[in-house]
């Protein structure tokens, strides 16, 4: 059975770390997802660990996604996360905020397998800028997971 290891990281070079340590204990890329809110951070992660592309979600590239940008700036428009890996396709272009019409974070989180209440404090830390990584792995590897997420500054799901 499948379980979900889910640490959260204030720092791009702890989540960097982190994942480097998952691969390096076996885990592989296509098992790890990352979500962050700024493009910049997914793509760095992407590139230094070898985890999939980011992913951002409709409407975010070309003059489309130079305007969206200016109205997100201008808070006009919700911020939305970008992602990587095998979580993408229900995290890019989620959006923060409290509608529940609409398909944010809490929806895509829990569209993976994580329980609302984790999910609503996944949403604010990835709102205040920390990086989420999630592993998909057998039962057997999530302690040894939780450990090495440990070593690297892992911060706990209540402070959000």
């Amino acid at each position: 059975m499948t379980k979900l290891v889910v640490g959260i990281f204030g720092h791009k070079t702890d989540a960097s770390l982190a994942i480097q340590d998952l691969r390096g204990s076996g885990i592989k890329t296509k098992k790890i997802s990352v979500v962050a809110k700024e493009k910049s951070v997914v793509s760095e992660l992407s590139r230094d660990t070898g985890v999939a592309k980011p992913q951002e979600g409709l409407g975010s590239i070309g003059l489309f996604g130079t305007a969206k940008g200016i109205a997100i700036g201008l808070d006009m428009l919700p911020d939305t996360a970008v992602a990587a890996g095998p979580a993408a396709g229900r995290l890019a272009g989620a959006e923060f905020g409290d509608d529940p019409g609409e398909d944010g974070i809490v929806v895509g989180l829990i569209g993976i397998g994580i329980p609302k209440e984790d999910a609503e404090a996944y949403e604010k830390h990835v709102d205040q800028g920390h990086v989420i990584v999630i592993a998909a792995l057998e039962q057997a590897e999530s302690g040894r997971v939780r450990e090495l997420f440990e070593r690297h500054q892992v911060i706990p799901l209540e402070l959000a």
